[in-house]
């Protein structure tokens, strides 16, 4: 499988991209269109800014066979900055169900071993599945499952170790 990660040096693409990220993800919100039927965010509101700014901030492009197929912002958890925490996870639908996330997955764990977090939407069944089937098989089955509140919706919390 030839997937890649290029350091996201343009935000504006990631920005774009984050809106079909908003709407693949508003099944499970229950997030409108604006207005004008956008998915449209505002990057400093979300914080989407930071992934540019701050140093423990890590932004991704992913590529499969040099395509673009999707992005991952990794940072410091704010709650446990000993943690590393996906803080976003989009795979372009067309890319789905052909292992190109558990590939990215795996190339970021490479990238960054220490202690993890992963948070799924607890009424996300299909990530929830994802998340904790690539997590089992990467941590050989040594991690621990929560469900807490992030903001104001309750999500499953995965923390594991890798080296």
């Amino acid at each position: 499988m030839n997937v890649s990660l290029a350091k996201a040096e343009s935000q504006s693409l990631i920005t774009t991209l984050f809106q079909y990220y908003v709407y693949d993800m508003s099944e499970y919100t229950g997030w409108n269109p604006n207005k004008y039927g956008s998915y449209a965010i505002d990057a400093e509101e979300i914080g989407l800014n930071d992934y540019w700014t701050k140093p423990d901030h890590h932004p991704f492009l992913i590529f499969f066979e040099s395509e673009l197929a999707g992005f991952v912002l990794i940072r410091k958890y704010p709650n446990d900055e000993s943690r590393y925490d996906i803080g976003q996870f989009f795979v372009l639908r067309r890319f789905k169900r052909q292992g190109i996330g558990a590939a990215t997955f795996n190339a970021i764990l490479d990238r960054f071993p220490g202690k993890w977090l992963t948070r799924v939407l607890t009424n996300n069944a299909a990530a929830q599945q994802f998340w904790q089937a690539v997590i089992a098989k990467r941590t050989e089955h040594q991690f621990t499952v929560t469900t807490e509140y992030y903001f104001d919706k309750p999500m499953q919390f995965i923390r594991y170790q890798t080296v």
